[in-house]
């Protein structure tokens, strides 16, 4: 896998490198400090699987340095790493065609499942954009068309889920076997109607269960 990583620290680099080393057995990672060094690259190396950007670099940054990457590389998912959580900011970058958005203080198996749920083709956004509007459990709004209820348990699975957690991080956090973890995935997916987790998170927010 090639994956080419653009941010402007070093140290945070070197950090990334070591987290990526437990995506997959063979992973090539090529690094620029700035979109003008990624843009002069991108022509040589066309190959790239993933694309890793911070927002905040010298010269072209922010949105306009996402649109002329995607522009030079259309096929390439880009994922957005920033220090910023400013949830606006996210559904921006979201807008403008990047396939996640992870802030810089996730933890490190978060990075990794943010990146798998986007190499297998779908969307990560993080937790702020879901605490929007958060409300407290409430059992008697947890019924979907078919007048079935998630219990209390597959509720706190589902928002576990929406944060991009592993089924095995999910077990650990909620002290139970994985293999229930993912008899409780499975019921979740069948209660909202929907075919991933990806969907499942976006059904939940829209129906207000997060």
């Amino acid at each position: 896998m090639k994956i080419l990583l653009i941010d402007d620290h070093p140290l945070f680099r070197a950090g990334i490198a070591t987290i990526l080393k437990t995506l997959t057995e063979q992973v090539q990672l090529l690094e620029a400090s700035s979109c003008e060094e990624a843009l002069e690259l991108i022509p040589e190396q066309d190959d790239f699987d993933l694309l890793l950007l911070d927002l905040n670099l010298p010269g072209i940054d922010g949105l306009a340095g996402l649109q002329k990457l995607r522009h030079g590389t259309p096929s390439t998912p880009i994922v957005v790493l920033s220090a910023s959580e400013d949830s606006n900011k996210i559904k921006e970058a979201i807008a403008q065609g990047a396939k996640g958005y992870i802030p810089k203080s996730a933890a490190g198996e978060v990075i990794i499942s943010a990146l798998r749920l986007v190499l297998s083709g779908g969307i990560y956004l993080p937790m702020a954009v879901f605490n929007e509007d958060n409300g407290n459990y409430a059992s008697e709004k947890i019924v979907n068309s078919k007048g079935e209820k998630l219990t209390k348990r597959q509720h706190d699975v589902l928002l576990l889920l929406a944060r991009g957690k592993t089924n095995k991080a999910i077990a650990i956090a909620l002290k139970m076997a994985e293999n229930t973890v993912r008899v409780h995935v499975a019921a979740i997916l069948k209660f909202l109607d929907v075919n991933n987790r990806t969907e499942a998170a976006y059904s939940a927010k829209r129906l207000g269960l997060l």
